[in-house]
């Protein structure tokens, strides 16, 4: 086992800790709701908040583990605090760092992974956001899980600024005006945002860390309406807010639906209270950037409702018209196109507007995002500015392009990196659903469709002709049923072998296919048999029929070098007013085409109803 050693700046980083007065302080429910966050994105049993002391690790925040603190040289923590990226062990034992550690054995750490807590970029880290687990993992986390664990070490980062600032902010005696050194002190503070709003709603003081929410320079936002930079829907709600908090110094806590620069929404967590400043009302903002955490939330809500969409086998357009709804409420304005490719073709499987279905759809391309200027967009039609950024939808072992997610931004703009992973992560429940469809679809076939021809089989067949029987009955009309038998089949197979035969049985349903109507039903009961099923039709018209179909179907098939002769028997009944027996409709027209082979075969025999 290795010794943690002391970082460079250790004397500083303990006078940070000292400052922050947080050391054998009770729990708090900030800090122990993102160690259960930690947890669940981890999958881990086990998540804390460390604060690193000269002679001990003292958890601020535990789920998962009975102790409060724990010798600094046993610490795992205390190997994290000298880096400034995350430190993940996968498997503690056989690691020469924390070989014959006491904490392999009890509370058992064998996986661990922390985050630096920096609370001051000059400064070495005070603690850790950490998550360890009784059993090893050597695959680690993943990047996603990383970024996520990162980014909830950064929200307790913030809470320590914040309290750092606030408490020395009371400790300012001599400050003439109170409220205005706080002003100042919380304006200067990186980790969370601040703005002021005059009695008006007008924004007249903020800092860096509100801009940057926005993508603009804190200097080009003073002065704005800030209902100017809200989304539309939601300006008459916040206008409320704004005016109570003002006029009757109401607090609010709740989520607050901005547009960037670009048209992306962007989530901010607002802490709004009235404060008097000369006299004068001013409403005070605490502002968090919240928008990763609802993309996340977005994503892991469609990922949810497309599973039970698929389990439920809705539609696929259905399924993705969810996924088109999830990327239009991130990026209010822009069009959302889906390709799909099927054994047949490339289409669009969903729009998110009409109009769009005359762009046409692009051939698929490569397995990775691309973006566009609108000009340069690979549609038929040109766009009017503003952009297109193309995300395949691929298989789930990622070999297989299924179709493309296309967004078509109003500005000229590309992704960032948290709406990046958010629409690749959308294009991965696309793949989902198309492969899952896909499939479904291909089984549903095999089970409904006779592997040789094609044509419907004897399951769907029962089911078809079921329906046609009622609908005859509803509008009092007539249907007819052809039972057609090959005349010596058997000869064929005998003489010329199987692969003769089955090039036989696909060229007669060919045939049959080529000289009926699409609202026909064809059918292969097995063997040589077929049944075609004519919704709608007199006496005189599948008299007709039957009599074409004989002559199509007698003509001789070419198998390689010489033509095999063809000859089949045909029996025709027409069904009975109101009748709803398929069965006996069937072993009717199986009779009839019996006469027709006792009669000598090759011929049509009408069964009377």
């Amino acid at each position: 086992m290795q010794l943690p050693r002391q970082p460079d700046d250790e004397v500083r980083r303990l006078q940070l800790l000292k400052d922050l007065a947080i050391l054998d302080t009770g729990p708090e429910e900030g800090f122990d709701a993102l160690t259960r966050l930690a947890a669940e994105i981890s999958g881990c049993r086990i998540a804390l908040v460390t604060l690193v002391d000269e002679a001990r690790q003292w958890f601020k925040s535990s789920q998962g583990l009975d102790v409060r603190q724990t010798p600094r040289e046993l610490s795992f923590c205390g190997h994290t605090i000298l880096q400034r990226q995350p430190m993940v062990v996968p498997d503690a034992c056989r690691d020469p760092r924390f070989a014959q550690n006491p904490l392999l054995e009890q509370p058992g750490f064998r996986f661990y992974a922390g985050v630096p807590l920096i609370v001051h970029a000059g400064t070495s880290a005070v603690g850790t956001l950490c998550v360890a687990d009784p059993q090893p993992r050597p695959e680690g986390l993943s990047e996603l899980q990383l970024l996520q664990l990162a980014t909830l070490a950064e929200l307790v980062c913030e809470r320590l600024r914040s309290r750092l600032v606030i408490r020395r902010l009371r400790e300012s005696e001599r400050a003439r005006n109170r409220q205005s050194q706080l002003l100042e002190a919380i304006k200067r503070a990186s980790g969370i945002g601040f703005a002021l709003l005059d009695q008006g709603g007008t924004i007249v003081e903020l800092n860096e860390k509100v801009a940057s929410i926005l993508e603009q320079g804190a200097e080009a936002l003073k002065g704005t309406d800030p209902l100017a930079l809200t989304l539309p829907a939601a300006r008459a709600g916040v206008a409320r807010m704004i005016t109570s908090c003002l006029a009757q110094g109401v607090r609010v806590n709740g989520d607050w639906p901005l547009l960037d620069k670009q048209g992306a929404l962007r989530i901010a967590g607002v802490n709004a209270e009235r404060l008097w400043l000369d006299e004068q009302p001013y409403l005070f903002c605490v502002i968090t950037d919240k928008t990763q955490e609802r993309l996340e939330e977005t994503l892991r809500d469609t990922q949810a409702r497309t599973l039970r969409e698929v389990t439920l086998e809705n539609s696929l357009s259905e399924i993705l018209a969810s996924i088109g709804n999830a990327i239009l409420y991130h990026r209010p304005g822009a069009r959302v196109l889906i390709s799909h490719l099927t054994a047949d073709s490339l289409d669009i499987e969903y729009l998110s507007q009409p109009e769009l279905a005359g762009l046409g759809v692009p051939s698929l391309a490569g397995t990775r995002p691309v973006f566009y200027d609108g000009e340069q967009a690979p549609f038929a039609t040109e766009l009017a500015g503003g952009a297109c950024w193309r995300f395949p939808v691929l298989s789930e072992d990622r070999l297989r392009i299924l179709g493309d997610l296309w967004i078509l931004p109003r500005q000229p703009t590309r992704p960032g990196s948290s709406e990046f992973v958010f629409l690749e992560g959308l294009a991965r429940v696309a793949g989902f659903a198309m492969e899952r469809q896909d499939q479904w679809k291909a089984l549903r076939e095999r089970a409904e469709y006779d592997a040789l021809t094609g044509l419907v089989n004897r399951t769907l067949l029962v089911e078809q002709l079921a329906q046609a029987l009622y609908d005859a009955a509803e509008h009092r009309h007539q249907l007819a049923l052809l039972f057609i038998d090959l005349d010596d089949f058997k000869r064929v197979n005998d003489s010329h072998g199987h692969h003769a035969g089955d090039k036989v049985l696909t060229c007669l349903a060919e045939r049959m296919s080529e000289t009926l109507r699409k609202t026909d039903t064809i059918a292969r009961l097995g063997g040589d048999e077929f049944v075609v099923v004519l919704p709608k039709v007199d006496l005189t018209t599948a008299q007709r029929v039957a009599q074409k179909l004989l002559e199509v179907l007698c003509q001789p098939i070419q198998w390689e070098e010489r033509l095999l002769p063809v000859s089949l028997s045909i029996g025709l009944i027409l069904s009975r007013p109101g009748e709803l027996d398929e069965q006996g409709l069937i072993q009717r027209a199986d009779a009839a085409m019996y006469q027709a082979k006792q009669a000598g075969k090759k011929q049509v025999v009408l069964l009377p109803a």
